[in-house]
């Protein structure tokens, strides 16, 4: 189903106001996506919005790149190949975007594959919004733990990791006239507060069910551009967390 846009599209933002709900939407990503199932989180909060719940479908593979998506992830291809989508979400390799700020060979790829997909998706799907998911900068812990996976090339703090996926993510959603979901600033704005929740697991990477609901609530917000996000759900949340939560959501 085609959806007119009711006003201007603001390019590599969220402030954005469509004509229908979605129908279809389509998650491609890796762990950042499956971890909580952030897609059926999507959904409850679409319903507990007033809205029909559309169809949902993701392809998540741990640890892809959109060059792998393209390259060696058919599953990937088939779902978004099945034409249709009102909505696409695309979320890239975590520190992918990060490291795209000091490697020539990782940008480029990023780019380009970032790109590609867009190019494919709209092959089947010319009416699809596609979002970029802007994802979060390891916790603190990352830097100071130095563990075995550790990677200075992301940045010397969360800061400057996060301003590097901003940055990054903002540049493709810009390039390829698609939309930027800020979940990563949102995190941001939550351990720049005076009581901050912890979002992270212990792997300082991977959210649990609070960085998940977050994020939950930037794709509605993005994709539906409701007037606020005080949504009756919250999960496994209390009340107060659920509230400030959504607080951090603009």
């Amino acid at each position: 189903m085609k959806h007119p846009l009711s006003w201007l599209l603001l390019l590599g933002c969220t402030v954005i106001a469509w004509a229908a709900d979605p129908e279809r939407v389509l998650f491609i990503g890796n762990s950042y996506t499956h971890v909580n199932q952030l897609p059926d989180v999507f959904a409850e909060v679409v319903k507990s919005g007033g809205h029909k719940v559309p169809t949902i479908k993701s392809s998540t593979p741990g640890g892809q790149t959109f060059k792998q998506h393209l390259t060696v992830q058919p599953k990937s291809l088939a779902a978004i190949d099945e034409g249709q989508w009102d909505v696409v979400v695309l979320q890239g390799q975590s520190q992918e975007p990060a490291l795209a700020e000091v490697s020539p060979a990782i940008r480029a790829d990023f780019v380009d594959s970032a790109a590609a997909l867009c190019q494919r998706i709209r092959a089947k799907s010319p009416q699809a919004r596609i979002v970029f998911y802007e994802t979060w900068a390891r916790h603190a812990d990352y830097w100071t733990a130095k563990g075995k996976d550790f990677n200075p090339g992301v940045g010397k703090d969360p800061a400057e990791m996060q301003a590097r996926l901003r940055l990054w993510y903002g540049n493709v959603a810009k390039a390829n006239q698609a939309i930027l979901a800020p979940v990563g600033d949102a995190w941001e704005r939550n351990y720049q507060s005076k009581e901050p929740f912890r979002l992270h697991v212990a792997d300082n990477s991977h959210p649990d069910f609070k960085g998940t609901y977050i994020a939950a609530l930037v794709m509605y917000r993005t994709i539906y551009q409701p007037k606020d996000v005080a949504v009756a759900y919250r999960g496994k949340l209390s009340e107060a967390e659920a509230k400030a939560l959504q607080a951090l959501v603009k």
